[in-house]
């Protein structure tokens, strides 16, 4: 008795029966042979193609190239805005201290100072003629009467 587990006779390509093939008519010319002004420009695109994808890519890297450098850049500007930030606040910070009363009051009282009392306060009146005035260049005394001219025209001029 023969396993059929074993038969490898049942596992074997079968030879299949040969599939009738249909006659071949043939043409005549067929493919035509380029000439050389068409292989130059088949050549001529390809070149042009690989020129284009090239620049693209030249194009991309620089993108790239001027990203890094403008957040290079905004980074060292940053740096120096908090820098600057941070000696505004120091300096700032000097100056509340030292100005404060108490320091002023301190600083005067060394140097002899005393605050002014109201015996020391005069009030002087000055009439409307006693009044100085200083003198003026003739540079500004001539635009002041071209300035005042000039005004009493456009005056004139408006209804």
């Amino acid at each position: 008795m023969q396993q059929q587990a074993y038969d490898f006779s049942l596992f074997a390509p079968q030879r299949a029966k040969p599939a009738k093939k249909p006659p071949l008519r043939t043409v005549e010319g067929g493919k035509k042979p380029q000439t050389g002004l068409k292989k130059a420009a088949v050549s001529f695109g390809n070149v042009l193609c690989c020129a284009a994808f090239l620049a693209l890519a030249v194009l991309l890297i620089q993108s790239k190239v001027t990203i890094t450098e403008l957040t290079t850049q905004e980074q060292k500007t940053q740096a120096q805005l908090t820098d600057a930030q941070s000696t505004y606040n120091y300096l700032n910070g000097e100056l509340n201290s030292r100005t404060n009363m108490a320091s002023v009051e301190e600083i005067a009282n060394r140097l002899g100072l005393m605050k002014v009392d109201d015996s020391q306060i005069t009030y002087v009146r000055l009439e409307d003629s006693s009044v100085l005035t200083a003198a003026q260049s003739p540079v500004k005394q001539w635009s002041g009467w071209l300035k005042s001219g000039a005004l009493n025209i456009m005056e004139m001029l408006d209804p």
